[in-house]
């Protein structure tokens, strides 16, 4: 049986609304709180109650701020971190969470480069555990229960949102000036299905890596775990392995490495390389030997590549180039076979994909990925595509609100495959006669999912959409850095708005972004 969403009940009650009127006489720049950090736990809110709300010293990030944690619809739990009143800026910015999420997640707290945090740059900013609680590779949550899918697909985002700014107009005594939202994978899908279903919650938003289209990503992580991992019984090792893996990589960069016009292990645009996997060395009669692919191991290959396929037709791109011998990279997400996910979960590609289908397609803890042929598959997932897919490209409602929005994408990503990305993004051109005057597409080579990789992959987002927003400074590139284990910057380059690319000078240091141009197609 699935249970309806509960309604949502006003942010208000009698009390809360004559407070803010009142409040909302006193200055603009009243460096005083009107209701102090104490008495927002001992206040009466309708739709959410604050379980606790005390004043927390700074730290090496943050400064001091007042941490409000709170719970809306008895499941919808959320933390609001708010800068003292003489350091806010009258800025709020939301952070999403990863994988099905199961803990309170503030990604705005992440993707700020070398900036500082929000906080120490006077933003209010929340996250939420989306109304479950549970491992973030973990749906069974979302056993029977309709309505916490609702939350985890859009809802939560959107109540939470309004929460935090409800509590901000009471504490501060003044109305927000911007909101943001930044995010990551599903963060990045809550960033687009925020701009799709919510446009008036957020000014700007930054969707990274996103989540967005969970069926037919879902598709594709059945697929190749069903190449990878063809016997359910046996999931310790996989059909491609770190040695194939190894000579995949070497293979690629041999043959396009240098396109770029610098040989750094780096792809500036994978669709720029001719490789093809039947390239490889094929082993004889099928066995196994060293410096080669057995058939069964480039057939898996392929499958990452190509992407899905039901009933002949390729429902979703597979994954560009990149990332093939990273232990974060294909290691982790697609072939797996280190067993750092628990028992009978190889991959990131495993749990992601049987979880997805068993607790928010099917429904059945006991359905068995091996076997099933897609036959039915768009009838099957058309419930969860409802609740969960952020597919919608016609962005109306949003660019009339005023609102921007950056896509980001590490090229090498194994997990949300930058090619995806782009597809939304033209998607939304294709929509919008003036899609560039609200929306932005930046690909970072060499980076894997949401971070990490050979490429440069620290950015300033939240300055960037802050920028774009507040001063209409349309970011036509932006600057990513990367930095060691011990802090120190060792390669900075630029990142072009896609189509645009940056390109080798011919001259001067690869590490230095003064070395490059944004170059059109």
């Amino acid at each position: 049986m699935r249970l309806a969403p509960p309604a949502y009940t006003g942010l208000f009650s009698a009390t809360g609304l004559a407070l803010l009127f009142t409040v909302s006489l006193a200055a603009p720049s009243a460096p005083t709180s009107v209701a102090s950090c104490g008495d927002l736990g001992s206040m009466n809110w309708g739709g959410f109650v604050i379980d606790v709300a005390e004043e927390r010293p700074a730290d090496d990030a943050n400064p001091a701020h007042c941490f409000v944690g709170g719970t809306i619809d008895e499941e919808i739990h959320f933390e609001l971190l708010l800068p003292t009143p003489d350091a806010w800026n009258g800025r709020f910015v939301a952070g999403g969470g990863g994988g099905f999420v199961g803990t309170v997640q503030n990604q705005a707290l992440d993707y700020n480069g070398l900036a500082g945090t929000p906080l120490a740059r006077g933003f209010a900013t929340v996250g939420t555990d989306t109304g479950h609680s549970g491992s973030g590779i973990d749906a069974s949550w979302a056993l029977d229960r309709e309505d916490r899918e609702i939350n985890f697909g859009h809802r939560a985002i959107h109540v939470t949102a309004e929460a935090a700014k409800t509590i901000m107009r009471v504490h501060y005594g003044r109305d927000i000036e911007f909101s943001y939202f930044l995010g990551c994978s599903r963060g990045g899908g809550q960033a687009m299905m925020s701009s799709q279903r919510y446009p008036d919650d957020f000014d700007g938003i930054v969707a990274a890596a996103p989540a967005y289209n969970w069926t037919e990503l879902g598709a594709h992580m059945l697929q190749t775990q069903q190449a990878m991992y063809p016997d359910p019984s046996d999931v310790s090792v996989p059909v491609v392995g770190p040695e194939t893996r190894q000579l995949l990589e070497e293979a690629i960069l041999e043959a396009c490495d240098h396109l770029d016009g610098v040989e750094d292990g780096i792809l500036a645009d994978p669709r720029a390389c001719a490789f093809r996997p039947d390239d490889l060395p094929l082993c004889l009669e099928n066995g196994s030997g060293e410096g080669c692919v057995t058939e069964r191991q480039l057939a898996a290959i392929e499958t990452v590549y190509r992407g899905p396929v039901i009933d002949g037709e390729n429902i979703y791109p597979g994954y560009p180039f990149g990332g093939e011998a990273e232990p974060q990279g294909w290691g982790s997400w697609i072939t797996g076979g280190m067993n750092s996910f628990g028992p009978g979960t190889p991959s990131l590609h495993f749990a992601f994909g049987t979880q997805m289908y068993k607790y928010l397609v099917f429904d059945d803890p006991e359905w068995d990925y091996s076997t099933y042929d897609f036959t039915d598959w768009e009838t099957e997932t058309e419930r969860a595509a409802g609740i969960l897919n952020a597919t919608n490209a016609d962005l109306t409602d949003f660019r009339v609100a005023g609102g921007k929005l950056i896509l980001w994408n590490g090229w090498s990503d194994p997990a949300l495959s930058a090619l995806g990305t782009i597809d939304y993004y033209e998607d939304v051109q294709d929509q919008s006669e003036d899609a560039d005057s609200f929306t932005r597409l930046f690909l970072l080579p060499g980076v894997l999912h949401c971070r990490g990789g050979p490429g440069p992959d620290l950015v300033d987002w939240l300055g960037a959409i802050q920028g774009w927003v507040e001063l209409g400074d349309a970011p036509d590139q932006v600057i990513a850095s990367k930095v060691t284990t011990e802090g120190t910057v060792e390669m900075e380059r630029p990142v072009c708005a896609y189509p645009a690319a940056a390109v080798y000078n011919g001259t001067g240091d690869a590490s230095d972004k003064d070395s490059f141009s944004c170059v059109a197609p």
